[in-house]
């Protein structure tokens, strides 16, 4: 029984090993089975996918071409500013050496009515307008220039009357009240003009005395108005001999003014080289004696510590010489301080007396100037004399030649009208003369700007200096960027392009334009192979002064939203059109389009008429098919 019941369990062993391996040779079959395929098979595994098509919609946006540099942004319109020169100050006599006494202030902000400086000691306002004071402005002028003023006044609040050019009583009335609101006195009638008043109301009385000698022949002649006429012809000639004298002589007094003028200015400019060379010399003897100071203090160390070296078992002699020696360079210090201290005392003195000198040289110029007015002023005063004195004698002889000889009374009624013209003309001088003598406006007084306000920017006018040039430079309170193209970009660049302004780190946005692109290259200091230009922002942001920022330009826009697509949307038809094909409800549109401007990756495009397309229409740009049968990724 153990016997069979031993081989009853091998059997069951080996049957169960077989089965194993009959699975185990069936999954390799069917394993190597899956790895046989049929051609068909084959060709049906690789053969590419239905080819689909690739679309993007239709957009409408604005597109634009630009071009993006970056620019330093500063005040904008630098203008130097150069006072006008005023012959009215120049002919009074006084306060006309043009010394600044109030220099303009680096950042000062002037708006209209801001007085910008001093000079001698009276104001120079600002005020808006386009024209430049070239010339003064008194009773009588008319011009756009007096027109400006007067719209300047106006529109502070000041009434010059009819805006018409023309500065009469009212526009003087105005001008006065400008200045005394402004806490100055207007400028009035100078030296000059009250001389030559003097001088023509002088001679129109002569010339109405004439005119009433001659009236009164008309009426009665006596013997005794002969001789009475006779002795006025003599002195009429005297005193128009004396009157040529007093033109020679006051000829002589001008050419020794301006000879003396002349010598003050070479004093003038002998006083400062001498001034110059004075100073050079007394700092070159301080410079000196400071140095020989410091060598004194120099070998005075070198003396102690020579002293200190000295052994004390030294022999006596020794400690001597070395004491000596210290002493010696201890009086040098001394002597060295000494002198250095009256090289310094001299050199002060020095600059005091060269100060003084040139001071006093410009005074003496100053003076020399006034005499030269002075005596141009006693010329004209004499030849008017002579004029005068002329027309007198003429009206003495003609009166001599009625009262001797049978004249008519005709004859003596031309004379008496020849007076009487006389009389009008110089009574109509006296009240030219008397016009012109009212409140003035001096051409150094005025500075005009089309753009108010401004900053002075910079400042060459200094305390106690002449005004000579640009006594400052202004720029006005709206900002600029300066920046530079490159060849290609200039080409396409044009003032008045828009601009977009951005600097990221403080979030500043603006919009502004171009406002010039120089002609050629290397201009205001950029780089001699680029092209400079500016833009003007819109708005102003001050914080940004001296920083860079980007600019994006807009060369070319569509000018609105326009219908856009990729270029790859585009294809030309046979007939050389250009089309679209348009997905719509499933199949395949073709729609003739006119391409317009190429930008940020599109294109603009029109329907032609009769076509239609709409923003969001889908568009075919390409399929997922490649020319080599294979599979897009």
């Amino acid at each position: 029984m153990r016997a069979i019941s031993a081989i009853s369990g091998r059997s069951k062993r080996t049957a169960v090993l077989v089965f194993a391996v009959l699975i185990g040779l069936a999954l390799v079959g069917w394993a190597a089975a899956r790895q046989i395929r049929s051609p068909a098979q084959i060709a049906a595994d690789t053969a590419p996918p239905k080819p689909s098509a690739i679309t993007v919609p239709v957009v409408r946006r604005t597109l634009s071409t630009e071009v993006i540099v970056r620019g330093t942004v500063r005040y904008g319109d630098p203008q130097a500013v150069v006072l006008g020169v005023s012959k009215l100050k120049q002919a009074s006599g006084t306060n006309s050496s043009d010394i600044v006494t109030r220099p303009p202030r680096r950042g000062l902000r002037l708006a209209a009515g801001h007085v910008a400086m001093t000079v001698d000691g009276r104001p120079v306002f600002v005020l808006p307008g386009a024209i430049p004071m070239h010339r003064d402005l008194r009773p009588g002028d008319h011009g756009q220039d007096v027109r400006q003023l007067e719209r300047a006044l106006k529109n502070l609040g000041f009434n010059p009357g009819a805006v018409d050019g023309h500065y009469d009583s009212a526009t003087a009335g105005a001008v006065s009240a400008f200045y005394l609101h402004r806490g100055w006195d207007p400028f009035g009638a100078t030296d000059t003009q009250l001389d030559q008043l003097r001088t023509a109301e002088s001679a129109a009385a002569t010339a109405r005395d004439a005119y009433l000698q001659t009236v009164n022949t008309l009426v009665q002649t006596h013997p005794t108005d002969v001789n009475q006429a006779r002795n006025d012809a003599v002195t009429a000639r005297d005193a128009l001999n004396t009157a040529v004298l007093a033109v020679s002589s006051a000829k002589e007094k001008l050419d020794t003014a301006r000879s003396a003028a002349s010598t003050a200015r070479g004093a003038v400019a002998t006083a400062l080289a001498t001034s110059r060379r004075d100073r050079a010399t007394a700092d070159a003897d301080v410079n000196g004696k400071r140095a020989a100071f410091k060598a004194a203090l120099d070998d005075q160390e070198i003396a102690r510590t020579k002293l200190g070296e000295v052994p004390r078992d030294a022999p006596a002699s020794d400690q001597i010489a070395a004491g000596a020696a210290l002493r010696q360079a201890q009086d040098a210090v001394k002597r060295t301080q000494a002198e250095l201290n009256a090289s310094i005392t001299t050199a002060q003195s020095v600059r005091a007396d060269a100060k003084a000198a040139v001071a006093k040289a410009r005074s003496d110029a100053a003076q020399a100037r006034r005499d030269v007015h002075a005596a141009a002023v006693e010329l004209r005063r004499a030849r008017l004399g002579v004029s005068t004195a002329r027309q007198q004698a003429r009206i003495t002889r003609q009166k001599v030649l009625v009262l001797t000889s049978r004249a008519d009374e005709g004859t003596l009624r031309a004379i008496s009208d020849s007076g009487r013209r006389e009389a009008r003309r110089t009574q109509a001088v006296v009240d030219h003369l008397s016009r012109q003598a009212g409140v003035q406006v001096p051409a150094n007084e005025l500075l005009f700007f089309r753009s108010l306000p401004v900053r002075v920017d910079t400042v060459r006018a200094k305390r106690g200096s002449a005004v000579t040039g640009p006594v400052m430079k202004v720029t006005n309170s709206r900002l600029a960027v300066d920046s530079s193209l490159d060849v290609s970009d200039a080409k396409l660049v044009r003032a008045g392009d828009p601009v977009a302004i951005e600097e990221q780190d403080l979030g500043v946005r603006a919009r502004g334009r171009v406002s010039q692109v120089a002609d050629a290259p290397g201009t205001n200091r950029v780089d001699p192979s680029r092209f400079y230009f500016a833009v003007v922002p819109e708005v102003g942001f001050p914080q940004l002064v001296g920083t860079s920022v980007k600019l994006t330009i807009s060369v070319k826009s569509t000018k609105g939203k326009v219908l856009a697509v990729p270029p790859s949307a585009l294809s030309i038809g046979g007939d050389g059109n250009s089309r679209l094909q348009v997905l719509r409800g499933g199949r395949t549109v073709t729609v003739t389009v006119v391409p317009g401007l190429a930008a940020e990756g599109l294109v603009e495009v029109k329907p032609e008429r009769g076509q239609e397309l709409r923003a969001g229409d889908l568009v075919i740009v390409g399929s997922t098919e490649t020319p080599s049968g294979g599979r897009t990724p």
